[in-house]
């Protein structure tokens, strides 16, 4: 069983049973409409019968149905203008992120490159300064050899020196020896 309501309503002084779904409210708002544009008309023509009243009466309501069609979709247009420029703003927000994540890539690798330019400047500063002690100890290094050398020099003459003077006494004690022998051997004759 369909759930339609029925109401009689009065249009341009005649009466008319209504059936439908839509509300009995509903029903009777189209009947006044449809009442009062006949009453708008019939007040502007005297003249006229009722049927040329009611076709009038379409005729008006056809044109503002289809104006307010034409409205509705001009305003649909315009809806959907927004909704493609949102789309259009979207890919252009998409491609500047894109964009933006590539240069960051790019912006971090080179923030890396001078970092490490950085370490390698420090690097060769510490490398400078380490060749420069280095150079600075191996003239150290140069000198002290230099001296072990003059010392070795005067060692090797002091130890010529000292062998001459054990020799120089090898030959005394010798001498001092044969000496005394040969004074001993005198006393006692």
């Amino acid at each position: 069983m369909s759930n339609k309501n029925k109401v009689i309503v009065r249009i341009y002084g005649q009466e008319y049973t209504m059936v439908g779904n839509e509300s009995k409210e509903y029903m009777q708002r189209v009947a006044n409409f449809v009442d009062e544009k006949m009453i708008d008309i019939a007040r502007n023509s005297k003249k006229l019968s009722t049927a040329m009243i009611a076709v009038l009466t379409c005729l008006n309501i056809a044109d503002e149905y289809y104006k307010i069609n034409q409205e509705i979709e001009n305003v649909k247009e315009e809806a959907v203008k927004p909704l493609q420029e949102l789309e259009q703003t979207r890919s252009q927000l998409a491609a500047a992120l894109e964009d933006f994540e590539i240069k960051e890539m790019a912006y971090k690798k080179r923030i890396e490159q001078l970092e490490e330019e950085r370490i390698n400047k420090m690097k060769n500063s510490e490398c400078e300064i380490l060749k420069k002690e280095i150079a600075t100890l191996k003239e150290a290094l140069n000198l002290k050899d230099t001296e072990i050398e003059k010392v070795k020099e005067e060692n090797e003459e002091l130890e010529n020196k000292v062998f001459d003077s054990q020799i120089k006494y090898v030959q005394t004690r010798k001498e001092l020896d044969a000496f005394i022998e040969n004074f001993d051997d005198k006393s006692r004759k």
